[in-house]
């Protein structure tokens, strides 16, 4: 949208330049070790005043510029990615930067619009060498955690990275006046986009920047089976803390500069949350909040800056706060969020459609039927079948597990689940259970598995949903299912969007393969019929 010409700057020139879009534009004088930043609407009588002789700016003796202009250039605009370019290219350290002030600050309806242009343009001055590589690009691949920050990243997620980095460092999140409240970075990404390592990976750059090193940064996570897995990473790198690592309520006991919430899908609030209910009363007591208030509510009141990873596909129960309630306080008017879209597929092999493709079969809402190459999904009518192809794998690589929706009881200490003539039992753990190599027999729920990765996944749906073949229509069992979580004060449509979400996120945690058994052979023929060419055993 925007572009970036650079020329010699030379006044007696200037008769020679011709520029693809004359309006309103950003610029950029510099010599190879100063640089001065500026807006206008005329670039030629701006140069000349820049060559004038009572210009503070001649002794610099600038040797090019670089004007960035496009079909959109506006002056609010221009004002705003000027402040934005003196901050950042201060932090960057390229060029020592000689503007005597940091810009106008600006407030402006498309704000979100423009700031996507910037983040798009800021690419463009790395490419032209404006600005230096950032440290986190040259992390490299230890190849031994999955979540580690040392994990290479691709370009989408490097991007994603440096967006975040360099909103935090202009302090666009900061409020703009006394009206206003500080702005949350919302990252967006569908599962298997990489928002964890990115996640990760943003908070050790944090805590290794000279500018953070004094400022209490933590990252949050409301589930326990992902916190677990994350901090028993960060046990193992040097120069990280394990209580860096926290689940919400742990933010109500101290003030974060910085909040990092990855899985944000996953904060609850006071609805079916069992055991939680006291210490979930404490945290609104110990912010002097109301009764009605939650996890979103503790992190942006407790917090400056917050960085949420968000994908509202994998809301899975009640208690997890609802789309439009956690839009509405991100997005409420004196606040306002900053977007950035995390969109390439790292974990799925099956490539970017696959996510969103499962999500349409069980919608009932799949416009084609649609082949994935390198991704082996197969569908069993036979129970013990796959069970033994997922155990088979599992010793040849690890990482792979069985997992099911909660159609059966919690029946400990017998066998919890009888199909197919086979005895399962539910991981007896929730916390550390995927990394618990006595425990990998076991069954896996939503509540151990949401935001993990496997290499196959082995998804047993059970019984607490059905296909109507009179009504066309996938239906919900409420006899067959279990997870009181979920029914307790929920309307049927709830409690089938639920269920359907569950078992659209165990569909997609296999980072090779799925495999699945359906227990009702009308949904079982179903899904052979709409789902993409399968193989089936």
């Amino acid at each position: 949208m925007y572009t970036v010409e650079t020329k010699d700057f030379n006044i007696k020139n200037l008769d020679e330049w011709e520029l693809e879009f004359d309006f309103h534009s950003v610029y950029i004088l510099e010599n190879g070790k100063h640089a001065y930043i500026g807006e206008t609407n005329d670039i030629e009588r701006r140069a000349v005043e820049h060559e004038n002789a009572k210009s503070k700016h001649k002794k610099y003796k600038f040797t090019r510029i670089h004007i960035i202009n496009g079909e959109l250039a506006e002056g609010t605009p221009a004002q705003h990615f000027e402040r934005l370019l003196i901050k950042l290219m201060r932090a960057d350290n390229m060029f020592r930067i000689v503007n005597g002030n940091d810009g106008k600050k600006t407030i402006y309806p498309r704000k979100n619009q423009f700031e996507a242009y910037f983040d798009d343009l800021w690419f463009l001055l790395e490419e032209k060498g404006l600005v230096k590589t950032k440290k986190f690009q040259t992390i490299m691949d230890s190849g031994v955690y999955k979540y580690s920050p040392y994990s290479a990243l691709t370009e989408k997620q490097h991007k994603a990275l440096t967006i975040a980095v360099n909103v935090i460092n202009s302090k666009e999140t900061e409020p703009e006046n006394k009206r206003r409240k500080a702005r949350p970075i919302l990252i967006n990404g569908d599962a298997g986009t990489g928002k964890t390592v990115v996640a990760t990976s943003l908070f050790y750059h944090l805590k290794n920047d000279e500018r953070y090193k004094d400022k209490k940064i933590a990252l949050v996570y409301a589930s326990t089976a992902t916190r677990g897995e994350v901090q028993n990473v960060f046990r193992r790198i040097e120069g990280l803390r394990v209580g860096d690592v926290i689940s919400p309520v742990e933010v109500t006991y101290r003030y974060y500069d910085i909040v990092i919430c990855d899985e944000a899908h996953r904060l609850r609030r006071k609805k079916n949350i069992g055991k939680y209910h006291k210490p979930f009363q404490a945290g609104n007591e110990r912010l002097g909040l109301d009764p009605t208030c939650d996890e979103l509510d503790w992190l942006l009141k407790n917090s400056g800056c917050q960085i949420f990873f968000y994908d509202d596909k994998q809301i899975a129960c009640p208690s997890d706060i609802p789309y439009d309630s956690f839009m509405g306080r991100i997005n409420e008017k004196n606040r306002g969020q900053r977007p950035v879209r995390l969109d390439e597929q790292m974990r799925i092999n099956a490539g970017d459609k696959y996510v969103p493709y499962i999500y349409d079969v069980l919608q009932q809402k799949a416009p084609v039927v649609q082949a994935f190459e390198n991704y082996e999904f197969k569908m069993f009518s036979d129970l013990p079948l796959m069970i033994k192809l997922i155990y088979e794998n599992d010793d040849k690589m690890g990482l792979c597990r069985l997992c099911g929706g909660y159609a059966w009881k919690w029946m400990k200490p017998s066998f919890d689940i009888v199909v197919d003539g086979v005895n399962l039992l539910w991981n007896s753990q929730t916390k550390g259970w995927l990394s618990n190599l006595d425990k990998k027999r076991e069954l896996g729920s939503i509540y151990t598995l949401a935001g993990l990765d496997l290499n196959y996944a082995g998804v047993i749906i059970g019984p607490d949903i059905y296909y109507d073949p009179d009504d066309d229509e996938i239906k919900v069992n409420k006899n067959e299912f279990y997870d009181d979580k979920v029914k307790i004060g929920s309307s049927d449509e709830d409690i089938k969007k639920y269920i359907l979400n569950v078992y659209a996120v165990l569909l997609t945690r296999g980072i090779k393969g799925t495999f699945v058994y359906v227990c009702d052979e009308n949904l079982r023929e179903y899904l052979r019929r709409v789902l993409f060419g399968i193989n089936y055993a």
